[in-house]
């Protein structure tokens, strides 16, 4: 390459560091102002004039600076139409912004998956931005995957990568956390591992936020280390259930119910239940199943699946059992019938254990707001299951 040659390369490259490295202009500062601005969205005349006012700007920041990824985003949730914004997200994301990838994430979650319309965001592109997300370091991405991960929906659940990215979290947490939240959390996941590796780490992470007297943390280790100590299992438990009760009820009325750790107390664990507050899930969880059982309580199935519904949730065994109970039991009716079969063939779709067997006996039932045999027949012969119902096809 001839001197002259080189030296104009160098020009190049240097002209173009000094672009990358030049200031925003003041449209594009105050577009990115308006963004970052907290707003009482609760004020829907201050809120309107706002979304306007950053609205305008952010246009006007486009017009000029099309390819700037930050201003993409900015004017994507400036907007309310889905048309409009997710092909700026989608333009952002190809740029490897992972705020975009987040907001088209959590835009799939929050208005597709209904029962009644068919997606916008497919679902494989909403899951493919938010591990890119992670895997690019976004921390509430990475935090929010993981979290996903622990009860499925609408991606596969799996505990061991809720874990692998539980612990990415622990070293970058979002800023919308106390390091102490997550830390407790992804202690909780590790404590439960197969691996002793992790579960140690797991229990160490406990072991220290509970001598903070953090009763989330002391239920958690209570429950890790229930077998093999059992006394200060039930002891960290009683402790607990004063500051964090629905973390502490349910495992210290099994405990109580078992006379694990002290004397056996039947009634007060039942109590302890029947009285748990309003959004105790756990506890409600545990009260369902002892009422599927009739073992305390009276056995009432169609109370057991009211009761099991909050917390199913959170867990995805929880939903296989209610699914299994339905079409065992097709008296018993469900409030909001298609949101629940939209959540039962998404666990189908996603290949979790057991899900699309459960559905399909479900759909060949006898149960009046899912039975259908022609519906129920199509899965089965998809999957290459033979059903007597269907004629042995």
């Amino acid at each position: 390459m001839t001197r002259p040659l080189i030296a104009f390369v160098f020009l190049c490259l240097g002209a173009a560091h000094a672009t990358a490295q030049a200031p925003a202009s003041p449209v594009v500062q105050e577009c990115l102002r308006l963004k970052a601005l907290e707003i009482d969205w609760g004020d829907r005349e201050k809120a309107d004039k706002h979304r306007k006012l950053w609205l305008d700007t952010c246009r006007q920041a486009y017009a000029t600076n099309g390819e700037n990824p930050h201003v993409k985003v900015a004017l994507a949730a400036a907007m309310t139409e889905r048309p409009e914004f997710i092909p700026l997200l989608r333009a952002a994301i190809a740029q490897d912004d992972t705020e975009a990838m987040l907001l088209l994430f959590n835009d799939y979650n929050s208005f597709d998956r209904n029962p009644n319309r068919p997606d916008v965001i497919p679902r494989a592109e909403a899951e493919k931005a938010l591990r890119r997300a992670a895997e690019l370091g976004n921390a509430e991405a990475t935090f929010r995957l993981a979290t996903i991960l622990t009860r499925g929906g609408p991606i596969k659940h799996d505990m061991a990568g809720a874990r692998y990215w539980g612990e990415k979290a622990l070293a970058n947490p979002p800023k919308t956390m106390r390091p102490s939240d997550v830390a407790v959390v992804v202690g909780e996941w590790l404590s439960q591992s197969d691996k002793a590796d992790e579960q140690l780490r797991g229990i160490i992470i406990l072991e220290k936020l509970a001598k903070t007297g953090r009763g989330d943390a002391q239920a958690y280790l209570a429950v890790a280390i229930r077998s093999v100590d059992p006394v200060r299992a039930r002891q960290l438990l009683e402790q607990a259930v004063r500051t964090y009760p629905g973390h502490a009820e349910a495992p210290l009325a099994d405990m109580l119910i078992k006379g694990e750790g002290g004397p056996k107390d039947e009634k007060r664990a039942v109590t302890i239940l029947q009285r748990s507050a309003y959004d105790a899930q756990h506890s409600k969880w545990m009260l369902g199943q002892l009422t599927l059982e009739g073992r305390l309580v009276r056995r009432d199935v169609a109370a057991a699946v009211k009761l099991l519904g909050p917390w199913s949730q959170w867990d995805y065994d929880t939903r296989l059992q209610i699914v299994r109970l339905l079409a065992e039991n097709p008296e018993v009716q469900m409030g909001y019938p298609e949101r629940f079969l939209y959540t039962a063939t998404e666990d189908a779709e996603l290949g979790e254990t057991g899900a699309m067997d459960a559905l399909i006996a479900l759909k060949l039932s006898r149960h009046t707001q899912f039975a259908d045999k022609d519906g129920g027949c199509a899965l089965a012969l998809r999957a290459g299951l033979k059903r007597d119902e269907c004629g042995g096809k």
